[in-house]
């Protein structure tokens, strides 16, 4: 059989290309990078303030460049990431290419660690346990920032002066035998 006219196709050949084309950029990244040059990268990227500090020190501004839709493969003028090999044409974009899905994932496979802890460290503890550590707690806020006692009325320091007396009759009561006549209000 002769390999005259159109070629099919050879889906195992064609995936063999893009997965080598995919990893050349990570790999001469990884390669072309000494060990210091290789950490301030991760750390220009885990700096997550700083970068955006740094994208959005000329905010909102557009850089006119010729044939760039939203974004494009390789360093041209604009906005570049150094890990996806992508340059933007405005801040807005840049932002969003950082905070999205496709940039994590390619931090993850040049780093080997995500981009973002995803971890959650109270799935361990019993319920139980919890809120007995969490009423501990809020126990000790109060005692250390509570409210002061509250005020007592006049009423309720008048009846209580009452009752102190009440308690110690006096030689004229015991004389008499009662405290006071029939008078409701004391």
């Amino acid at each position: 059989m002769s390999n005259f006219g159109r070629r099919t196709w050879d889906r195992e050949e064609y995936a063999k290309l893009a997965s080598e084309g995919q990893l050349t950029h990570e790999q001469s990244l990884k390669s072309s990078l000494t060990p210091a040059q290789f950490q301030q990268l991760k750390r220009k990227y885990t700096n997550f303030h700083g970068l955006m500090q740094d994208a959005i020190k000329n905010l909102n501004t557009k850089v006119l460049t010729t044939g760039l839709s939203s974004y494009k493969k390789g360093k041209q003028f604009g906005f570049y990431c150094e890990l996806c090999n992508l340059t933007f044409k405005d801040t807005m974009q840049y932002i969003d290419h950082l905070n999205h899905k496709t940039h994590q994932l390619k931090f993850e496979s040049i780093f080997d660690e995500p981009l973002i802890n995803d971890t959650r460290d109270n799935d361990m503890i019993e319920k139980e346990e919890f809120e007995g550590i969490y009423h501990s707690i809020i126990d000790q806020f109060i005692s250390l920032h509570g409210t002061k006692k509250p005020r007592k009325s006049k009423k309720a320091s008048i009846r209580q002066a009452l009752l102190q007396k009440e308690e110690h009759p006096t030689e004229l009561e015991l004389a008499m035998g009662f405290k006071a006549f029939g008078n409701a209000n004391r």
